[in-house]
């Protein structure tokens, strides 16, 4: 192969030659005008043949005819260029091809398998197949043949601590737990049958395990079952899931359907209120003041859906026969009418406008904050028969332990010296034992009324779908550890009476209904755990769902309210009542459920 260079070097010495030549001929015509056309043409050029060699002849050509020089040269350039083209496009051809050989064989061979060799001896002891079967890597939360292996609600959440809702699924989440066998947090898929229960992916280990702890011997646990119930465990339980008469009768009070009528009375027709105050939560809710002295909180919101969300969820409760709701009452501002017209001015400064729904809720001063109870904090998330079971075993034995021990429990409680002897601490052991369990004894009976009250507490919010309770602290957990132990949003507790009273309950119905996707996860945590529940709540529930609940509470809201709230305030829309009807038909189930449990 010739260089490029060098040819083209020698075309350019080639053209100046030739160059050359011509201006030399140029000059030597210029010399040699006077000669003629014929012997110019003579000269230029001319041919010789032999007569006897006509057949071969021998031709002897001008310049003109024979071949230029520079003319070859350039033929063999463009023949050059031509193939190196051709060989840049097949260099780069050759790379497309191994490209994308090299492309097919790592999509196509993967897709058939490839043999699986053991790494250890002892994989080569079992009977595995060599090569996997392409569906043992689908994605599923159980496989089919495991249908049946369907776990309740307190073997899939006890001990976690964070769940997230999957966006593509609403009936699947994320968990995590802690394991308490090997102290590592696990997280692992969870997807919520039809039955109620729960199919559980495989885990995934978040952290490393901790250092096995030596067992306790086995006389030191108590057992979760107990065949034959204590004096104490009498009338606590009825039924397995329905709260005993003991405690029934030991429940506070609460506000009574009494209580609700002269609130209304009150509010539409005797009420006249003279000033508003701060307080009563954020934004521009007021403490209003009336003549009387009678103060409420005024919940006034710019849209409605809140309002409808706080009375309907209040209406909802009555119906319910649930006591722990202050009385309220739906009314409109209105500064032309008597009621309003005194405080004109402070209306004004809260911004608020006129004809606009406001709801009147009956002032408690006696309240104190109120915590979420151990069996509904995360780490013992649950509530059934057999943890109020242990609470009565637990007092047993704290009970029996000073009959054991008198000399060291007297001691113990009222702090006497070591030294034996004649006195007080030593001649009334009976007395102070007696004391002892008549307060241990109303210590239970406290938290089984706290209990009891949760109970309907979890029912109801989760009928409503409230976010503004203990959704709310379940939610934040996941960046604070310590919300639990803080008192319970939007939650209260009577000083005298140890009333629980459910406050702002304004996302119910509506605001938390758009919401469910995101926070299903919590309100269905908190129900799928509770396996005690209040009878009265329970039966009034099922009257509710044989009435229809849209059309009681709809007619309880034309009966209490006047023409100008109505006007003003819409009822409660059909969408809501269709979301409610399949809650409470989902709150029906659980009891069942438990029933059979």
């Amino acid at each position: 192969m010739y260089d490029i260079k060098r040819l083209e070097a020698g075309q350019q010495k080639l053209q100046q030659q030739h160059q050359h030549q011509h201006q030399h001929q140029h000059q030597h015509q210029h010399q040699h005008q006077g000669l003629g056309l014929r012997q110019e043409q003579q000269l230029t050029c001319s041919v010789i043949a032999a007569p006897e060699h006509r057949t071969h002849p021998i031709s002897i050509s001008s310049p003109c005819s024979s071949p230029n020089p520079s003319e070859a040269t350039h033929m063999t350039l463009l023949t050059l260029r031509r193939r190196r083209s051709l060989q840049r496009r097949a260099c780069l051809l050759s790379i497309l091809a191994a490209f994308v050989f090299g492309m097919a064989l790592g999509v196509v061979v993967p897709m058939f398998g490839l043999p699986h060799h053991p790494e250890s001896p002892s994989e080569t002891a079992t009977d595995l197949p060599l090569t996997e079967p392409l569906s043992s890597y689908r994605v599923a939360f159980i496989k089919e043949a495991d249908a049946a292996a369907e776990l309740s609600a307190e073997q899939v959440f006890r001990n976690a601590f964070h769940l997230e809702q999957d966006k593509d699924t609403p009936d699947s989440m994320v968990v995590k737990k802690l394991d308490t066998d090997d102290g590592s947090i696990k997280e692992f898929h969870v997807q919520r049958t039809a039955s109620g229960k729960y199919r559980k992916g495989p885990e995934r280990r978040l952290s490393k395990k901790l250092p096995q702890r030596p067992a306790q011997p086995e006389t030191l646990r108590s057992p979760a079952v107990t065949t034959s119930p204590d004096p104490l465990q009498a009338g606590l339980i009825e039924e397995d899931v329905f709260w005993g008469p003991t405690v029934e009768r030991a429940l506070p009070r609460g506000f009574a359907a009494q209580d609700q009528l002269s609130w209304e009375r009150f509010v539409g027709e005797q009420g006249r209120v003279v000033r508003l105050e701060q307080g009563c939560g954020r934004m521009q809710n007021r403490l209003v003041v009336f003549a009387d002295g009678t103060r409420a909180c005024a919940r006034y919101r710019q849209n409605t859906d809140q309002i409808q969300g706080e009375i309907f969820s209040y209406y909802l409760g009555q119906l319910l026969n649930i006591s722990n709701l202050a009385p309220s009452a739906a009314t409109v501002v209105d500064t032309s009418t008597p009621s309003w017209a005194a405080a004109l001015g402070d209306i004004t400064q809260a911004q608020w406008k006129e004809r606009r729904p406001v709801v009147l809720t009956r002032w408690l001063s006696d309240l104190e904050p109120a915590g979420i109870p151990q069996p509904f904090q995360p780490l013992e998330r649950h509530l059934n028969k057999h943890d109020v079971w242990n609470l009565t075993r637990h007092l047993g034995q704290e009970a029996e332990k000073p009959a054991r021990e008198p000399e060291q429990g007297l001691l113990k409680r009222l702090g006497a010296g070591t030294g034996p002897g004649p006195g007080p601490a030593a001649s009334s052991p009976g007395s102070a034992h007696q004391s002892s369990t008549i307060e241990e004894t109303g210590t239970l009976v406290q938290r089984l009324i706290e209990l009891a009250q949760w109970s309907d507490l979890i029912v109801f919010d989760y009928l409503i779908a409230n976010l503004d309770r203990v959704v709310n602290n379940l939610y934040n957990f996941q960046w604070n550890a310590d919300i639990m132990a803080a008192p319970a949003h939007n939650l209260a507790r009577q000083s005298a009476s140890q009333l629980l009273v459910f406050l702002d309950n304004e996302s119910g119905l509506l605001h938390g209904y758009r919401l469910l996707k995101k926070y299903e996860a919590y309100h269905s945590l908190l129900l799928d755990n509770l396996c005690v529940f209040r009878r009265p709540t329970i039966e009034a529930l099922r009257r509710l769902r044989a009435a229809g609940a849209g059309r009681r509470l709809r007619d309880l809201f034309e009966r209490t309210t006047s023409a100008g709230v109505r006007d003003v305030l819409p009822s409660l829309p059909d969408k809501s009542v269709k979301i409610l009807v399949e809650r409470i038909d989902r709150v029906l189930s659980q009891v069942q459920k438990c029933q059979g449990s």
